[in-house]
């Protein structure tokens, strides 16, 4: 597996308190938490144990890209 996207509209918490650390712990390199109600993506990469070593937080009106596949380029405008 190469990406997970969670769409985070009324469970936020638990998906980075519960979630992304199993992701982590599993070996998935790269997680998206998709926060319409912030309009941004956290987007989680590097999996160290049961954390994300690499993780930034990017507005909407950014571009956005798996690091596995650059060429796959998502307008997060067209998210929200």
């Amino acid at each position: 597996m190469l990406l997970i996207v969670e769409v985070a509209d009324t469970t936020l918490r638990y998906d980075r308190e519960i979630k992304l650390p199993l992701y982590a712990r599993h070996g998935i390199p790269e997680v998206w938490i998709v926060d319409p109600r912030q309009r941004r993506v956290e987007v989680c990469r590097k999996p160290q144990g049961t954390v994300y070593a690499e993780t930034v937080s990017v507005q909407e009106h950014r571009t956005l890209a798996p690091a596995a596949l650059p060429e796959c380029r998502v307008e997060l405008s067209a998210l929200f």
